[in-house]
């Protein structure tokens, strides 16, 4: 199964977002057929704290993502030591930050397909990205 990346969820989440149309339509489209990146979901928090958002608002956010795309959310990948492991490799190699490695690992660990508008993850050989 292909992972979901953060870029997703914030095109997704931003009527405004030129990708926005893309990020829904794929995630409803894929429904149960991918998993959401445990790494991804974290971001997508961290992101809204800095920008801010207090925990009510983060809440909300959360509870939107639940409701528009249920089957997506219940499937959650559950980052390990040889995610992390993996992630430190393609930091160093690749220079990918800290949570695109850990998205591209986390991706490695299924398919190798990864769901976004970001293309720093073809920077990886053998990472399929499944544009927006």
């Amino acid at each position: 199964m292909p992972i979901v990346d953060t870029a997703v969820l914030f095109a997704a989440a931003d009527d405004m977002d030129r990708f926005h149309q893309g990020a829904v339509a794929t995630l409803r489209k894929l429904g149960g057929k991918a998993l959401l990146g445990g790494s991804a979901l974290i971001e997508f928090d961290v992101v809204l704290k800095s920008r801010g958002l207090s925990p009510e608002a983060r809440r909300e956010e959360m509870t939107l993502l639940m409701l528009e795309f249920p089957s997506t959310v219940a499937s959650v990948h559950r980052p390990g030591p040889q995610t992390i492991y993996l992630a430190a490799l393609y930091e160093e190699e690749f220079g990918l930050d800290y949570f695109d490695s850990m998205i591209a690992a986390e991706a490695a660990e299924h398919d190798s397909s990864i769901i976004t508008s970001d293309r720093e993850f073809e920077k990886i050989p053998g990472l399929r990205r499944i544009p927006i």
